[in-house]
């Protein structure tokens, strides 16, 4: 089952590395937009991978 809270991370991951680097390049054209997004998408895949790994393999000291 997918982890609701993991999911909403990487699509926060996604949206904010989007926004922020269209807003850093300045340039508002739809070649740029799309560009970023797919980076955004990347970034959001590995994040994700990150998070599940580090969820999976942390000690529970509980």
């Amino acid at each position: 089952m997918i982890n609701k809270k993991l999911v909403a991370q990487v699509v926060a991951g996604i949206v904010l590395f989007t926004l922020i680097s269209v807003v850093l390049e300045k340039e508002y054209t739809q070649a740029v937009f799309l560009e970023k997004f797919w980076n955004g998408l990347v970034f959001g895949a590995i994040y994700g991978v990150f998070v599940w790994a580090r969820n999976k393999f942390k000690s529970n000291k509980e």
